[in-house]
């Protein structure tokens, strides 16, 4: 549950003190009604349409600018232009969920380069060698397909339709998908469902409750990170088996994970993971830092906050990745830097004593710890994000 007041029920309250003063009127009230001005004509976080230029005034001196704003389901979500830099990117609260350059020359495909290399390596589900036998070869007639849980602001589901992939977007937030679209040219030919992703793979259908969906995919792409910590209830047992069986048989899912890999929830999360999947490989999105020094005066653990992916498919065998190429890159030098997975991460990392235990399922004893323990993960994001922006973009926009 978010512990704070919104732009929208900020609003609300006001109207309501102001309905309260037609209905009780005091002459004690005018002592009130400056700040009350004040507050309604100068307060840049007040959502009228006039209080963005006042806003834009102070994120001007940071040198950035707000292109649109609104109160959703999953928060506060705006758009911002970096005027000095050139790029472009969409908040939700605290978290960035993703950015991209303005119009650069070589862009053959109409693709925006992305800022966040770890959007473009999940994109790598598509250079996954295919398994052998014959249940696989059926797998592969006709036009491939792909399943995208977590939109932002669709960097990676752009590139799988610039490649011809019948593609559908699973997101809950439709601002989210709306701002996409808008500001950040997310093309139109997809599937788009607006809708909880643990009813949707679950064969819930809030609209029709009788009718189910049985759609398999060539790919999945499993990236729902928000604000410090995902939603626990994406990354459960239970869940990832619903999304296996959306698999086909030689399909690649690739899950994106955010946190501190030193934190036992990390260690968690991968065992679940591991426990659904009989075959995955663990990248991350930068190299390891070096180990710190070992000290006898302190016990605390040094923070390694990272994006990694884990590309998994549901039979068992070893797999490699083929060579990209230059179709691959559609004309982007950020992919062809990023999209080859390079930093890898050996499994047995998160099974040491007191990296975590058991696994992820719903609503049992591992769940709720995993829920407390994202408050560290969470304030960990927060200290990174601070030095992604500066702090008066962040106090203000």
């Amino acid at each position: 549950m978010r512990k704070y007041i919104s732009n929208s029920n900020l609003l609300s309250y006001y109207l309501l003190a102001l309905f309260q003063v037609f209905l009780f009127p005091s002459k004690y009230l005018l002592f009130a009604a400056l700040p009350l001005l004040h507050t309604v004509f100068y307060t840049a976080h007040i959502p009228f349409p006039y209080s963005d230029h006042i806003l834009n005034a102070t994120l001007h001196d940071h040198g950035y600018s707000l292109v649109a704003r609104q109160e959703s389901v999953t928060g506060y979500i705006s758009v911002l232009d970096n005027v000095k830099d050139g790029f472009r990117v969409m908040r939700c609260d605290h978290s960035l969920l993703g950015g991209e350059w303005h119009p650069q020359p070589g862009m053959r495909s109409g693709l925006r380069e992305p800022v966040y290399a770890i959007f473009v390596m999940l994109e790598a589900v598509r250079l996954v060698e295919p398994a052998a036998g014959p249940s696989a070869a059926a797998d592969d007639k006709g036009q491939e397909n792909a399943l995208v849980i977590g939109l932002g602001i669709g960097t990676t589901p752009s590139a799988l339709i610039a490649h011809g992939v019948d593609t559908t977007i699973l997101e809950i937030d439709p601002v989210v998908h709306a701002f996409a679209t808008k500001y950040f040219n997310l093309p139109t030919n997809h599937t788009p469902i607006i809708q909880d992703a643990t009813l949707w793979v679950s064969n819930k259908n809030t609209t029709n409750p009788t009718k189910t969906h049985t759609e398999k995919y060539n790919y999945i792409i499993h990236d729902v990170f928000t604000g410090g910590a995902e939603p626990i209830d994406l990354f459960t047992v239970e869940f990832l088996t619903a999304l296996k069986n959306h698999l086909k048989v030689n399909g690649v899912i690739a899950i994106n994970y955010a946190g501190d890999l030193n934190l036992p929830t990390a260690a968690r999360v991968v065992r679940t993971i591991l426990e659904v999947f009989p075959t995955c490989r663990i990248f991350r999105e930068e190299a390891a830092p070096a180990p710190a020094p070992s000290s006898t005066t302190t016990t605390t653990t040094n923070s390694d906050f990272t994006n990694m992916v884990l590309f998994c498919r549901k039979v068992p065998g070893a797999f490699t990745f083929r060579k990209p190429t230059p179709r691959d890159f559609l004309g982007s030098g950020a992919r062809e830097y990023a999209l080859l997975p390079r930093h890898e991460v050996d499994s047995s990392k998160f099974f040491l004593p007191g990296k975590g235990e058991d696994v992820i399922r719903e609503k049992n004893k591992r769940s709720e710890e995993v829920e407390k323990a994202q408050l560290e993960s969470a304030m960990g994001h927060w200290g990174v994000m601070r030095r992604v922006l500066p702090d008066g973009v962040w106090e203000n926009w």
